[in-house]
């Protein structure tokens, strides 16, 4: 059995969830002997192709929040690598007043 379906995060599906659900009610007992089951492929092969595009969607993003992180860590380890190149100078120079 499908679980609750959502308006809002399976928009093409609601179609085929919608006759499925009216073909149980209309059929209480034939719906356990496979009345049902063409409209139940078809909600399964409609679910399926929204998840196919809603996981290329969230890998495209979090390969874009990656490059970001990414971007900032480089960030912050070249300012860090500036900053004891600086400290470094600084201990030198003193070395050589002393």
């Amino acid at each position: 059995m499908h679980p609750a379906l959502a308006d809002h995060t399976n928009p093409g599906c609601i179609d085929f969830a919608e006759r499925l659900l009216n073909c149980h009610a209309d059929n209480k007992w034939a719906k356990f002997f496979g009345k049902c089951n063409a409209l139940s492929e078809a909600l399964n092969k409609c679910l399926g192709e929204e998840f196919a595009v809603r996981r290329k969607k969230q890998q495209i993003e979090a390969r874009e929040r990656h490059a970001r992180v990414k971007a900032k860590w480089d960030e912050l380890k070249e300012d860090n690598r500036q900053q004891e190149e600086f400290e470094r100078l600084l201990r030198e120079k003193e070395a050589k007043k002393e």
